[in-house]
């Protein structure tokens, strides 16, 4: 291991003197990693020792005394299945050089471990999905300062507990419905930011260009008009118009609790697909749903126990995640 790399690398952040928690776990996105250190003009040999050094300086910077560097090999959770309106991911080349070499790296780590790092796959969860439940779980056990989870994916904002920001290193803590904002991040404008379950009904309107998820593609005029009304006072014209970041923002704006987000979000949902509405916002939460437990429908348990929305699959949803669990199981 290259410690003078390590030390270099800690040297840039005030808080890589964070000192150790006793057992504390990092629950680390190494499928992000993966990226971070892949470069084409080097060996793969070279990237993953590069890998090695980056997990554990991520290690030091979280306070974490062992990390858990998750990826995924496997299937997605069931949701290529689960897409209707998009397929899932579509938008990705996996026959791309960065690609080929992110998988080399990950099947190097998932083949290796350290005293201090232990490699987590399974072939049929996400990695995103396992860090929520290796974290859930272990803060269920062991209390909250026990788990902190690490990514520069912003589907993990909604997760409960701790986060440490991967450049940062700033530790905060998620729990609830959380807020999502506005924020100077020193991009050309202002970053829409979310934690808590807050962003997860942002993005259920919003959508996740990133894995080709489409939300809620349009809103419907009457809708427009009670969220964001025209200056004229005017109502517009029967139909619907493109959503997106802005409007999502607008309409969920104020809302704090998953209630309220879950009944705003299915008035959308209703007004657009009027009879689909219930089957295709299962769909979009299945999708973005960063699943707690290794109930394949906890998302619906928080649609039922925690928003009162007692919206029900379809038939082709519940064989789906069916066969899902079946798979699970086997």
């Amino acid at each position: 291991m290259d410690f003078q790399r390590i030390g270099e690398s800690a040297a840039k952040s005030d808080t890589t003197a964070r000192p150790i928690v006793q057992d504390r776990v990092l629950q680390y996105d190494a499928d992000f990693a993966c990226y971070e250190v892949s470069d084409l003009d080097e060996t793969t040999a070279q990237s993953y020792k590069r890998l090695l050094d980056h997990i554990e300086v991520k290690r030091c910077l979280a306070g974490a005394e062992f990390v858990n560097a998750h990826i995924t090999l496997g299937s997605k959770s069931g949701r290529e299945a689960m897409a209707t309106l998009k397929e899932y991911q579509e938008n990705r080349d996996p026959d791309a050089p960065i690609k080929v070499r992110v998988k080399e790296l990950r099947h190097m780590l998932a083949n290796d471990s350290t005293v201090a790092m232990m490699p987590v796959y399974n072939l049929n969860y996400e990695a995103d999905d396992m860090m929520v439940q290796y974290q859930h779980n272990r803060v269920k056990e062991h209390g909250v300062e026990s788990s902190v989870i690490m990514s520069g994916d912003k589907d993990l904002w909604m997760a409960q507990g701790y986060h440490c920001d991967p450049k940062t290193g700033r530790l905060h803590i998620v729990d609830g419905f959380g807020h999502t904002e506005y924020r100077e991040v020193g991009n050309v404008k202002p970053k829409l930011v979310g934690k808590g379950y807050s962003w997860f009904w942002h993005q259920m309107i919003l959508g996740d260009r990133a894995d080709n998820i489409p939300g809620l593609e349009k809103i419907s005029n009457s809708m427009l008009d009670r969220y964001l009304p025209l200056k004229s006072g005017k109502a517009r014209a029967t139909g619907a118009a493109a959503c997106g970041e802005a409007k999502a923002y607008e309409v969920l704006k104020g809302v704090t609790t998953d209630k309220e987000a879950a009944q705003r979000t299915y008035e959308l949902y209703w007004e657009y697909y009027g009879a689909m509405a219930s089957e295709r916002m299962i769909e979009q939460a299945y999708l973005l749903w960063m699943q707690r437990t290794e109930d394949p429908w906890d998302v619906l348990v928080y649609l039922h126990d925690m928003c009162g929305l007692k919206v029900q699959p379809s038939k082709r949803q519940l064989e789906i995640v069916e066969e899902f669990r079946s798979i699970c199981d086997s």
